[in-house]
Protein backbone atom coordinates (compact mmCIF):
# COMPACT_ATOMS: atom_id res chain seq x y z
CA UNK A 1 0.00 0.00 0.00
CA UNK A 2 1.24 3.47 -0.85
CA UNK A 3 2.68 5.18 2.29
CA UNK A 4 0.76 8.39 1.63
CA UNK A 5 -2.53 6.51 1.33
CA UNK A 6 -1.71 4.58 4.49
CA UNK A 7 -1.18 7.75 6.54
CA UNK A 8 -4.39 9.28 5.14
CA UNK A 9 -6.33 6.21 6.26
CA UNK A 10 -4.75 6.37 9.72
CA UNK A 11 -5.65 10.07 10.12
CA UNK A 12 -9.20 9.40 8.91
CA UNK A 13 -9.58 6.57 11.43
CA UNK A 14 -8.29 8.77 14.25
CA UNK A 15 -10.71 11.55 13.30
CA UNK A 16 -13.67 9.16 13.18
CA UNK A 17 -12.68 7.64 16.53
CA UNK A 18 -12.38 11.03 18.20
CA UNK A 19 -15.82 12.02 16.93
CA UNK A 20 -17.45 8.76 17.98
CA UNK A 21 -15.88 8.99 21.46
CA UNK A 22 -17.73 12.26 22.08
CA UNK A 23 -21.13 11.70 23.69
CA UNK A 24 -23.87 13.81 22.11
CA UNK A 25 -26.38 15.49 24.39
CA UNK A 26 -29.38 17.78 24.16
CA UNK A 27 -27.04 20.78 24.21
CA UNK A 28 -25.51 19.64 20.91
CA UNK A 29 -28.89 20.03 19.19
CA UNK A 30 -29.41 23.66 20.25
CA UNK A 31 -29.23 25.95 17.21
CA UNK A 32 -31.35 29.05 17.82
CA UNK A 33 -31.80 31.51 20.69
CA UNK A 34 -35.34 30.22 21.24
CA UNK A 35 -34.11 26.63 21.55
CA UNK A 36 -31.30 27.68 23.89
CA UNK A 37 -33.45 29.84 26.18
CA UNK A 38 -36.12 27.13 26.46
CA UNK A 39 -33.42 24.66 27.44
CA UNK A 40 -31.94 27.07 30.00
CA UNK A 41 -35.35 27.64 31.58
CA UNK A 42 -35.97 23.90 31.71
CA UNK A 43 -32.83 23.52 33.84
CA UNK A 44 -34.29 25.63 36.64
CA UNK A 45 -34.34 23.73 39.94
CA UNK A 46 -35.80 26.43 42.17
CA UNK A 47 -36.68 30.12 42.20
CA UNK A 48 -33.27 30.82 43.72
CA UNK A 49 -31.39 29.93 40.52
CA UNK A 50 -33.24 32.64 38.53
CA UNK A 51 -33.36 30.51 35.38
CA UNK A 52 -37.12 30.08 34.93
CA UNK A 53 -37.52 33.49 33.25
CA UNK A 54 -34.03 33.85 31.82
CA UNK A 55 -33.58 36.03 28.73
CA UNK A 56 -30.64 35.58 26.40
CA UNK A 57 -28.90 38.80 25.38
CA UNK A 58 -25.78 39.75 23.53
CA UNK A 59 -23.34 42.01 25.36
CA UNK A 60 -23.98 44.78 22.82
CA UNK A 61 -27.75 44.69 23.52
CA UNK A 62 -27.47 45.57 27.23
CA UNK A 63 -28.26 49.12 28.32
CA UNK A 64 -25.26 51.28 29.23
CA UNK A 65 -26.56 51.40 32.80
CA UNK A 66 -25.98 47.65 33.05
CA UNK A 67 -22.80 47.24 31.01
CA UNK A 68 -20.34 50.04 30.33
CA UNK A 69 -19.36 51.21 26.83
CA UNK A 70 -15.82 49.98 27.61
CA UNK A 71 -17.09 46.43 28.16
CA UNK A 72 -19.16 46.61 24.97
CA UNK A 73 -16.26 47.92 22.87
CA UNK A 74 -13.98 45.23 24.26
CA UNK A 75 -16.52 42.51 23.48
CA UNK A 76 -16.82 43.84 19.93
CA UNK A 77 -13.04 43.83 19.47
CA UNK A 78 -12.88 40.23 20.72
CA UNK A 79 -15.66 39.12 18.40
CA UNK A 80 -17.92 38.09 21.30
CA UNK A 81 -21.21 38.90 19.59
CA UNK A 82 -23.43 35.91 20.41
CA UNK A 83 -25.63 35.14 23.38
CA UNK A 84 -24.53 31.52 23.78
CA UNK A 85 -21.58 29.28 22.95
CA UNK A 86 -20.77 25.60 23.28
CA UNK A 87 -17.71 23.67 24.41
CA UNK A 88 -16.54 20.83 26.62
CA UNK A 89 -15.32 22.99 29.50
CA UNK A 90 -14.99 20.21 32.10
CA UNK A 91 -13.32 17.85 29.59
CA UNK A 92 -15.67 14.93 30.19
CA UNK A 93 -16.53 14.36 26.54
CA UNK A 94 -19.93 16.09 26.71
CA UNK A 95 -20.89 19.50 25.35
CA UNK A 96 -21.61 22.29 27.85
CA UNK A 97 -23.52 25.54 27.27
CA UNK A 98 -22.07 28.98 28.00
CA UNK A 99 -24.73 31.70 27.93
CA UNK A 100 -25.09 35.44 28.50
CA UNK A 101 -28.19 37.36 29.48
CA UNK A 102 -30.58 38.73 32.08
CA UNK A 103 -31.86 36.51 34.89
CA UNK A 104 -33.85 39.26 36.67
CA UNK A 105 -31.94 38.67 39.91
CA UNK A 106 -31.38 42.42 40.28
CA UNK A 107 -34.15 45.01 40.09
CA UNK A 108 -34.01 48.80 40.10
CA UNK A 109 -36.47 51.62 39.47
CA UNK A 110 -35.65 51.29 35.76
CA UNK A 111 -36.28 47.55 35.66
CA UNK A 112 -33.84 44.67 35.63
CA UNK A 113 -30.21 45.53 36.35
CA UNK A 114 -28.77 42.04 36.07
CA UNK A 115 -26.18 40.90 33.53
CA UNK A 116 -24.89 37.38 34.00
CA UNK A 117 -22.63 34.82 32.34
CA UNK A 118 -23.20 31.18 33.25
CA UNK A 119 -22.37 27.67 32.11
CA UNK A 120 -24.63 24.62 32.17
CA UNK A 121 -22.55 21.46 32.47
CA UNK A 122 -23.66 18.01 31.35
CA UNK A 123 -22.31 15.77 34.13
CA UNK A 124 -23.44 12.19 34.72
CA UNK A 125 -26.62 12.78 32.69
CA UNK A 126 -27.52 15.72 34.91
CA UNK A 127 -27.35 19.44 34.16
CA UNK A 128 -25.51 21.67 36.63
CA UNK A 129 -25.18 25.46 36.46
CA UNK A 130 -22.16 27.52 37.49
CA UNK A 131 -21.61 31.28 37.24
CA UNK A 132 -18.57 32.83 35.58
CA UNK A 133 -18.94 36.00 37.65
CA UNK A 134 -16.88 36.33 40.82
CA UNK A 135 -19.49 38.70 42.25
CA UNK A 136 -22.73 40.47 41.32
CA UNK A 137 -21.05 43.75 40.39
CA UNK A 138 -18.21 42.89 38.00
CA UNK A 139 -19.18 41.54 34.58
CA UNK A 140 -16.82 39.34 32.56
CA UNK A 141 -16.62 38.90 28.80
CA UNK A 142 -16.26 35.19 27.97
CA UNK A 143 -14.24 34.06 24.97
CA UNK A 144 -13.64 30.44 24.04
CA UNK A 145 -10.04 29.26 24.07
CA UNK A 146 -8.38 26.01 23.05
CA UNK A 147 -5.23 24.66 24.70
CA UNK A 148 -3.76 21.35 23.58
CA UNK A 149 -7.05 20.46 21.93
CA UNK A 150 -9.16 21.14 25.05
CA UNK A 151 -11.77 23.85 25.62
CA UNK A 152 -11.21 26.65 28.12
CA UNK A 153 -12.81 30.02 28.78
CA UNK A 154 -10.89 33.29 28.76
CA UNK A 155 -12.61 36.03 30.74
CA UNK A 156 -11.97 39.73 30.21
CA UNK A 157 -13.06 42.29 32.79
CA UNK A 158 -12.65 45.91 33.78
CA UNK A 159 -10.16 46.26 36.64
CA UNK A 160 -10.86 49.56 38.39
CA UNK A 161 -8.35 51.22 40.69
CA UNK A 162 -8.73 54.48 42.57
CA UNK A 163 -6.16 57.28 42.48
CA UNK A 164 -5.72 57.98 46.19
CA UNK A 165 -3.30 60.83 45.46
CA UNK A 166 -5.97 62.84 43.70
CA UNK A 167 -8.12 65.41 45.50
CA UNK A 168 -11.09 64.24 43.43
CA UNK A 169 -12.52 60.78 42.88
CA UNK A 170 -10.40 59.54 39.98
CA UNK A 171 -10.49 55.95 38.82
CA UNK A 172 -8.35 54.07 36.33
CA UNK A 173 -9.83 51.38 34.09
CA UNK A 174 -7.84 48.52 32.61
CA UNK A 175 -9.09 45.43 30.79
CA UNK A 176 -7.39 42.32 32.15
CA UNK A 177 -7.98 38.68 31.32
CA UNK A 178 -7.64 35.21 32.82
CA UNK A 179 -7.98 31.71 31.42
CA UNK A 180 -10.37 29.58 33.45
CA UNK A 181 -10.77 25.86 33.77
CA UNK A 182 -13.36 23.81 35.63
CA UNK A 183 -11.89 21.97 38.62
CA UNK A 184 -12.94 21.25 42.20
CA UNK A 185 -16.60 21.77 41.26
CA UNK A 186 -15.96 25.38 40.26
CA UNK A 187 -14.06 27.68 37.93
CA UNK A 188 -10.42 28.38 38.81
CA UNK A 189 -7.55 30.10 37.02
CA UNK A 190 -5.93 27.63 34.60
CA UNK A 191 -2.53 26.45 35.80
CA UNK A 192 -0.54 24.18 33.43
CA UNK A 193 2.02 23.43 36.15
CA UNK A 194 0.37 22.81 39.54
CA UNK A 195 2.71 22.74 42.52
CA UNK A 196 2.81 20.40 45.50
CA UNK A 197 3.18 21.76 49.01
CA UNK A 198 3.24 20.05 52.38
CA UNK A 199 0.50 21.84 54.29
CA UNK A 200 0.98 21.67 58.05
CA UNK A 201 -1.66 24.02 59.48
CA UNK A 202 -4.40 26.29 58.17
CA UNK A 203 -5.97 29.16 60.08
CA UNK A 204 -9.08 30.74 58.56
CA UNK A 205 -11.10 33.49 60.19
CA UNK A 206 -14.09 35.52 59.02
CA UNK A 207 -15.30 38.83 60.42
CA UNK A 208 -18.81 40.35 60.50
CA UNK A 209 -20.44 42.13 57.57
CA UNK A 210 -23.55 44.30 57.31
CA UNK A 211 -25.85 41.29 57.14
CA UNK A 212 -25.84 37.64 58.14
CA UNK A 213 -22.37 36.54 57.02
CA UNK A 214 -21.28 33.58 59.16
CA UNK A 215 -18.55 34.56 61.62
CA UNK A 216 -16.23 31.74 62.62
CA UNK A 217 -12.67 30.50 62.97
CA UNK A 218 -11.15 27.29 61.65
CA UNK A 219 -7.83 25.94 62.84
CA UNK A 220 -6.97 22.89 60.75
CA UNK A 221 -4.18 20.45 61.48
CA UNK A 222 -3.19 17.74 59.03
CA UNK A 223 -2.38 15.08 61.62
CA UNK A 224 -3.72 16.50 64.88
CA UNK A 225 -6.91 17.90 66.35
CA UNK A 226 -8.66 20.64 64.40
CA UNK A 227 -10.90 23.32 65.89
CA UNK A 228 -14.02 25.15 64.71
CA UNK A 229 -15.18 28.18 66.70
CA UNK A 230 -18.68 29.20 65.60
CA UNK A 231 -19.37 32.78 66.70
CA UNK A 232 -22.58 33.93 64.99
CA UNK A 233 -24.89 33.30 62.00
CA UNK A 234 -23.48 29.82 61.36
CA UNK A 235 -26.65 27.85 62.03
CA UNK A 236 -29.42 30.21 60.94
CA UNK A 237 -31.99 29.33 58.29
CA UNK A 238 -30.48 30.76 55.08
CA UNK A 239 -33.96 30.93 53.54
CA UNK A 240 -35.00 33.58 56.07
CA UNK A 241 -34.71 37.22 55.04
CA UNK A 242 -32.26 39.51 56.80
CA UNK A 243 -35.18 41.48 58.27
CA UNK A 244 -36.79 38.30 59.64
CA UNK A 245 -33.54 37.19 61.23
CA UNK A 246 -32.94 40.61 62.79
CA UNK A 247 -36.39 40.53 64.37
CA UNK A 248 -35.39 37.44 66.29
CA UNK A 249 -33.49 37.62 69.54
CA UNK A 250 -29.72 37.36 69.59
CA UNK A 251 -30.03 34.03 71.38
CA UNK A 252 -31.84 32.66 68.34
CA UNK A 253 -29.13 33.31 65.77
CA UNK A 254 -26.40 32.32 68.24
CA UNK A 255 -28.11 29.00 68.95
CA UNK A 256 -25.73 26.12 68.36
CA UNK A 257 -22.64 28.33 68.27
CA UNK A 258 -19.60 27.40 70.32
CA UNK A 259 -16.26 25.58 70.14
CA UNK A 260 -15.91 22.26 68.35
CA UNK A 261 -13.04 19.83 67.74
CA UNK A 262 -12.41 16.91 65.40
CA UNK A 263 -9.85 15.09 63.30
CA UNK A 264 -10.34 16.37 59.75
CA UNK A 265 -11.02 13.56 57.29
CA UNK A 266 -7.82 12.72 55.42
CA UNK A 267 -9.56 12.94 52.02
CA UNK A 268 -10.87 16.44 52.78
CA UNK A 269 -7.49 17.73 53.92
CA UNK A 270 -5.91 16.22 50.83
CA UNK A 271 -8.47 18.04 48.67
CA UNK A 272 -7.49 21.33 50.31
CA UNK A 273 -3.81 20.55 49.67
CA UNK A 274 -4.59 19.84 46.02
CA UNK A 275 -6.51 23.11 45.62
CA UNK A 276 -3.71 25.08 47.26
CA UNK A 277 -1.17 23.45 44.96
CA UNK A 278 -3.22 24.14 41.87
CA UNK A 279 -3.77 27.83 42.67
CA UNK A 280 -0.09 28.12 43.71
CA UNK A 281 -1.02 30.06 46.85
CA UNK A 282 2.48 31.40 47.76
CA UNK A 283 2.38 33.46 44.55
CA UNK A 284 -0.96 35.11 45.37
CA UNK A 285 -1.12 38.64 46.74
CA UNK A 286 -1.19 39.24 50.48
CA UNK A 287 -4.19 41.59 50.32
CA UNK A 288 -7.35 41.68 48.21
CA UNK A 289 -10.26 44.07 48.48
CA UNK A 290 -13.48 44.82 46.62
CA UNK A 291 -14.42 48.41 45.83
CA UNK A 292 -17.60 48.54 47.94
CA UNK A 293 -18.27 48.59 51.69
CA UNK A 294 -20.19 46.54 54.29
CA UNK A 295 -18.75 43.22 53.08
CA UNK A 296 -16.90 40.49 54.97
CA UNK A 297 -13.18 40.23 55.65
CA UNK A 298 -11.37 36.90 55.85
CA UNK A 299 -7.86 36.08 57.02
CA UNK A 300 -6.16 32.95 55.73
CA UNK A 301 -2.86 31.84 57.25
CA UNK A 302 -1.14 28.75 55.86
CA UNK A 303 1.86 27.06 57.47
CA UNK A 304 3.65 24.81 54.99
CA UNK A 305 6.96 23.21 53.94
CA UNK A 306 8.66 23.12 57.34
CA UNK A 307 7.38 26.33 58.84
CA UNK A 308 6.93 28.71 55.91
CA UNK A 309 3.95 31.03 56.36
CA UNK A 310 1.64 32.68 53.81
CA UNK A 311 -1.04 35.11 55.01
CA UNK A 312 -3.83 36.43 52.81
CA UNK A 313 -6.42 39.05 53.82
CA UNK A 314 -9.41 39.23 51.50
CA UNK A 315 -12.11 41.88 51.93
CA UNK A 316 -15.09 40.58 49.97
CA UNK A 317 -13.80 36.98 49.71
CA UNK A 318 -13.44 37.18 45.92
CA UNK A 319 -9.71 37.79 45.56
CA UNK A 320 -9.48 35.22 42.78
CA UNK A 321 -11.47 32.34 41.31
CA UNK A 322 -9.13 29.89 43.01
CA UNK A 323 -9.48 31.56 46.41
CA UNK A 324 -13.26 31.60 46.07
CA UNK A 325 -13.18 27.86 45.45
CA UNK A 326 -10.94 27.35 48.48
CA UNK A 327 -13.19 29.48 50.69
CA UNK A 328 -16.24 27.43 49.72
CA UNK A 329 -14.37 24.25 50.68
CA UNK A 330 -13.43 25.76 54.05
CA UNK A 331 -16.98 27.03 54.68
CA UNK A 332 -18.31 23.52 53.93
CA UNK A 333 -16.01 21.97 56.55
CA UNK A 334 -18.29 23.44 59.22
CA UNK A 335 -20.97 20.91 58.30
CA UNK A 336 -19.29 17.91 56.64
CA UNK A 337 -17.02 16.84 59.52
CA UNK A 338 -17.84 14.98 62.75
CA UNK A 339 -17.38 17.94 65.08
CA UNK A 340 -17.72 17.42 68.82
CA UNK A 341 -18.84 20.40 70.84
CA UNK A 342 -16.71 21.31 73.83
CA UNK A 343 -18.92 21.87 76.84
CA UNK A 344 -17.93 24.54 79.33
Amino acid sequence: MDRTLFFILVLFYQFCFSQSSKTLSKIDSLKTDIEAVNFIRSCSQSKDDFLSEFRLKTIRSFEDDNLSPLIKRTADSLGVDKSFYKGDFDHNGKTDLLFIGDDNSCQSSRGSCSAVVKVIFDIDNKYMTRSLLLNHFDFVIPKLSTINGKDYISVFYDEVTEDFNSEKYNFYHKIVNKILTYKFDNFVEYNPEPQKYSIEKIFFETEPCFGTCPVFTLELSKNGTSQFIAKTYNFINRNDSFEKIERKSRKTFEKGEGKFTTQIKASDFQKIETILGYINFPELKDDYSVSWTDDQLSTLTITYDNGKIKKIKDYGLVGSYGLTTLYKTLFDLRFNQEWKKIKH
